[in-house]
């Protein structure tokens, strides 16, 4: 029997792969959303004076604001995963697999179907990102910070915004794009076009002010940014781009490969629907080098990835093991994460420090930062007098501390290397890759791409296969 439904309806109970994306694993999504960023905001209390306090510090304070703020990135990043995985279910691949040509027959209209279709999925993605939402807040209800209402709002309606874009631009994509891992590109590369808005037209100045935030009306201040106009007007014309371009895709039959209509002599080929690739030519498989080019790269890539991480982790090993004496030296540098301040400015905490190594006869002159040890314990100072022995003195002292207490005499035998350099991201990268979740990131990955390479570039290709 055939009978006519509401396709918001089938939109929700077929377009999500026969319902796996059920409720109960929306709701588990936005556990897990809220979960991660409560998480992630823990990881990074742990870098605090580092490059992040000074670059993001919008991340870094001990408000709902900071929890809340890293909880709406994690939402876009989060379901530009679900949009690339479920690409096929989600946008408008079925209309070329001739589902709307059938459905039109049946009565339904293109623009009843296209606004279905997009509420459907808005109401998948608004339930998951406003579930997360109010985790986010519970959870950072125990850590008794002072609660300000006036900003959640704000950061609500920013975080919602983004998502409705991102959601209507991959839409508009997915109907340009002719094989399905062309547009999981696409619907990664809208992520890309809303970052890029976001900073070029001052958006992320006022989202990262606290102050700002806590009047909703500043987020259409066109005096401070235009990103919401444009938005508006980006959304406008992608919902009549879709509705347009629906209508004409939706006129058009696609024959089957079997069709028995096909005049005889006619040399019939089929093209992979997620690759666009020739798959069948007199039986047998055609393989573009666009498709080698991409298959190297990719290896190329992940074989890189592994090892870059791989040797991360030595040297990180490496500098936490080094002992007095015993540094780690590389090409005659010895990298030292400072963790003090009392060579602020010149070195900042937890900067990723570099020495070059010397020996007893290379000069030291006054003014140069020194490394050397003293009582099996490394410091760092300032020559403020040349000889053997040197006097060094730190550069900073604490408030109320008398000038020139920590001023000492250093036996020149006893200094490693002369200070050349710093890099506060690396000392940021190193103090991450301590914790839990950096162990997971730059040891166990490698290992499990190690020994599952196989079966992933497997699942890459089993489609051409």
């Amino acid at each position: 029997m055939i009978y006519k439904n509401s396709y918001f309806k089938k939109e929700l109970r077929q377009a999500y792969m026969g319902n796996k994306i059920s409720t109960n694993r929306k709701m588990a999504s936005a556990l897990f959303l809220g979960l991660v960023s409560f998480a992630l905001y823990f990881v990074f209390q742990t870098l605090q004076k580092s490059v992040l306090s000074d670059v993001v510090p919008e991340i870094m304070q001990a408000s709902y604001f900071s929890t809340v703020y890293l909880y709406i990135h994690i939402a876009v990043i989060f379901n530009i995963i679900y949009f690339i995985v479920y690409y096929d279910y989600l946008f408008f691949s079925e209309i070329r697999k001739n589902s709307w040509y059938l459905l039109i027959k049946m009565g339904y209209r293109p623009m009843s179907m296209l606004v279905s279709k997009f509420a459907a999925l808005m109401y998948s993605v608004l339930l998951i990102y406003t579930v997360g939402f109010a985790v986010t807040i519970i959870l950072t209800f125990f850590l008794k910070y002072t609660f300000i209402v006036a900003y959640l709002p704000t950061l609500y309606l920013v975080g919602f915004g983004d998502l409705l874009l991102m959601t209507i631009l991959a839409m508009t994509f997915s109907l340009y794009a002719k094989t399905v891992i062309n547009g999981r590109y696409w619907t990664f590369l809208t992520a890309v076009i809303i970052f890029v808005m976001k900073i070029t037209l001052g958006q992320y100045a006022i989202i990262s002010n606290r102050v700002l935030m806590q009047n909703i009306f500043i987020l259409f201040d066109l005096k401070l940014s235009l990103y919401w106009p444009v938005e508006a007007a980006a959304m406008l014309v992608c919902g009549l781009i879709c509705l347009l371009r629906c209508q004409n895709l939706a006129k058009y039959y696609n024959l089957p490969s079997d069709s028995a209509i096909i005049p005889a002599g006619v040399n019939l080929v089929e093209i992979d629907s997620r690759t666009g690739r020739q798959k069948l030519i007199n039986g047998k498989v055609k393989e573009g080098w666009r498709g080698r080019i991409v298959d190297t790269v990719t290896t190329l890539f992940l074989i890189a990835f592994i090892c870059a991480a791989l040797a991360f982790n030595v040297i990180i090993i490496l500098i936490n093991s080094s002992t007095p004496g015993q540094e780690v030296t590389i090409r005659g540098v010895i990298p030292f994460v400072f963790s003090t301040s009392t060579m602020e400015p010149g070195i900042m905490i937890n900067d990723l420090a570099y020495f070059q190594k010397v020996d007893v006869q290379y000069p030291i002159v006054k003014g140069q930062i020194i490394l050397f040890e003293e009582n099996n314990v490394l410091f760092v100072e300032r020559v403020i007098k040349a000889g053997n022995p040197l006097t060094v003195d730190i550069d900073n002292y604490p408030p109320m501390s008398q000038i020139g207490a920590m001023k000492k005499t250093v036996a020149r035998q006893a200094v490693h290397g002369l200070y050349c350099g710093r890099n506060r991201w690396l000392g940021a990268l190193i103090l991450f890759a301590n914790t839990i979740v950096g162990r997971i990131l730059f040891l166990l990955v490698p290992a499990v791409l190690i020994f599952y390479q196989g079966q992933i570039y497997k699942y890459f290709r089993k489609e051409n296969s």
